[in-house]
């Protein structure tokens, strides 16, 4: 093709873009006046603080802090006090909080180490100097020794309770009227009910009162003013075949080993190797 064709080409090329890609036609700009006026920074800030102080208000009360307190929170709040300052006085205040908790953490675990909810064995004064030494790398003993005298103590404890649960069987076998199953059950009949025995599938209604071997209470139906309703094999195995051998309208008092309730370990309200003594009346099957 000669250059003078190209060179036409070329042009029509040129010129079609340009037909293509015309400007566009200006836009008229519509501005839209605001009326309002901004608020000053100053009036804006102190406003936006006021408008939160409902929501600090129950923060703070919700850490514990009551309006009689408010003064010391206002000085915390003011900045005045350094990173450092704030850090020292959170150690402070967490070391407080665990002061307060020990107040029922001490007898907690008394109870642990001998069965009563007191401060009869556990010295508090030594207690919190045994978390300081081991704190700061002062102890005495090692950790690990600590947990073996921890260990000691427990051992003895579960050897006592076994013991003294062990000799409450040996002695209610004795008693009058009292029958025994192959699993270790023990269960007298006060009231012997004529109606359906209930099955592992079954519903039961029950008024029941259980007891430590001591006489403690631990739960009660009767003091709660109303049955209690579960499946048969929801619940502890002395109570699932306690059930089974009770018709509708039995009343039966129960003498479950450890094995057959909550065993080597207990619950929150019951001590390892505990035996339980129950009153159950067996009121309908649902």
């Amino acid at each position: 093709m000669k250059l003078r064709s190209l060179l036409l080409l070329a042009l029509a090329a040129t010129l079609g873009l340009g037909a293509v890609a015309r400007a566009p036609k200006k836009r008229k700009t519509t501005v839209v006046e605001n009326k309002l006026k901004p608020v000053p920074a100053a009036e804006f800030s102190y406003a936006i603080g006021v408008a939160q102080a409902p929501s600090l208000k129950n923060y703070i009360a919700q850490r514990g802090i009551d309006s009689t307190q408010y003064n010391h929170f206002i000085e915390g709040l003011s900045g005045r006090y350094t990173v450092d300052d704030v850090k020292r006085m959170r150690a402070i205040v967490s070391g407080a909080d665990i002061a307060e908790q020990n107040a029922k953490v001490i007898p907690a675990i008394n109870k642990q180490a001998t069965g009563k909810e007191d401060t009869t064995y556990v010295d508090g004064r030594l207690f919190v100097q045994g978390l300081i030494d081991g704190l700061s790398g002062a102890a005495k003993i090692s950790a690990d020794s600590a947990s073996k005298v921890a260990e000691q103590q427990e051992n003895y404890m579960n050897e006592t309770r076994k013991a003294a649960n062990a000799a409450f069987i040996a002695n209610y076998k004795q008693e009058k009227g009292v029958k025994s199953t192959p699993s270790g059950l023990l269960y007298k009949v006060i009231t012997q009910g004529t109606g359906t025995l209930p099955t592992d599938t079954a519903q039961v209604e029950v008024h029941y009162e259980g007891k430590l071997i001591d006489g403690t209470v631990f739960d009660s139906s009767y003091q709660r003013g109303q049955t209690a309703t579960f499946g048969v094999t929801q619940v502890i195995k002395g109570w699932t075949e306690a059930l089974k051998l009770m018709p509708v309208g039995s009343t039966y008092e129960l003498c479950i080993p450890y094995n057959l309730a909550y065993g080597e370990h207990g619950n929150r309200t019951i001590p390892p190797f505990a035996t339980l003594i129950f009153k159950v009346e067996l009121i309908a099957i649902k």
